[in-house]
């Protein structure tokens, strides 16, 4: 359930927008070195500087950028610094990991992920449980939908819709978190979480179609019957139809701050991650340097 697939879309990225971003990754990092410790800064992915961007964004709050040296580098790189999205970007990001350790069942591992998995857990669990006491209710939520997800792997169903909804509500409830205290502004963030939360789910649910057949675990599109290309067609469809719906309602926030960045991720980078708009041009796992 991480969010590395929020990424800008580099051939239409200015150079402005492109130091935004990569300060504001750079601000999440150092905010979970500051917040969790060392041991999170080091074992935990930092890929959620666009949550940040978009809740500091949409409620006006001009990020303040200094030079800082980062754990580990010996030389200052320009980052954002402590703002309200960027500390709830850092929260989100120690929450969705430890949750994502709970995706799949231990004794289903093979040994050395086993042992892979205790460190993580132990690594992770004192910055998990700091940041369940800073946002409880976000930690509802996880639970909530977690236990629907179980549910839902011993039905075993076929409708599309009602299988990604537990990733779904998990996407709707973050990006409702980021907006202001406006309710339209909240409802509309809601809906363009569910949208991104059901495309993610079922790209990653057609990645795993042969895994998740051999190892006999719920695939909706296992369940449906579908090869494993034609579930990767099926997702791309999907997906498209998903981010084409949020379009329509993204294109009516007030975005108050670096609107063009956030076009650039929202319309061009998710599209892109579903249907690649240069064939070969883009890798879906690269990430920008630290």
């Amino acid at each position: 359930m991480l969010t590395g697939r929020l990424h800008p879309y580099l051939p239409e990225l200015t150079i402005r927008d492109y130091n935004i971003y990569l300060r504001y990754v750079r601000g999440v990092s150092y905010q979970l070195y500051l917040d969790y410790g060392f041991l999170a800064y080091q074992s935990l992915p930092h890929r959620v500087g666009t949550l940040a961007l978009l809740s500091d964004s949409l409620a006006g709050r001009q990020a303040t950028c200094q030079s800082i040296r980062l754990p580990g580098s010996l030389t200052p790189v320009p980052m954002m610094c402590q703002t309200r999205g960027i500390r709830l970007a850092a929260q989100i990001q120690v929450m969705m990991s430890w949750h994502r350790l709970q995706d799949r069942r231990t004794s289903e591992l093979p040994f050395k992920e086993k042992v892979q998995r205790a460190i993580q857990r132990l690594t992770l669990y004192r910055a998990y449980r700091k940041a369940v006491q800073e946002e409880p209710a976000l930690e509802r939520i996880f639970c909530q939908q977690q236990a629907q997800a179980v549910a839902q792997q011993q039905l075993r169903g076929q409708n599309y819709a009602v299988a990604s909804e537990p990733m779904s509500n998990v996407y709707g409830a973050l990006f409702s978190v980021l907006a202001s205290d406006d309710p339209v502004q909240r409802k509309n963030m809601r809906y363009i979480g569910s949208c991104i939360g059901k495309a993610f789910y079922l790209l990653d649910k057609a990645q795993r179609h042969q895994q998740d057949q051999k190892e006999d675990r719920y695939n909706v599109f296992v369940a449906n019957g579908l090869s494993q290309e034609a579930a990767q067609e099926n997702a791309r469809r999907q997906a498209i139809a998903a981010i084409n719906d949020l379009a329509r309602v993204y294109t009516l926030m007030d975005i108050k701050l670096n609107r063009s960045l956030l076009d650039n991720i929202i319309i061009l980078g998710l599209r892109d991650t579903v249907d690649p708009l240069e064939h070969g041009s883009w890798d879906l796992n690269w990430e920008f340097p630290l």
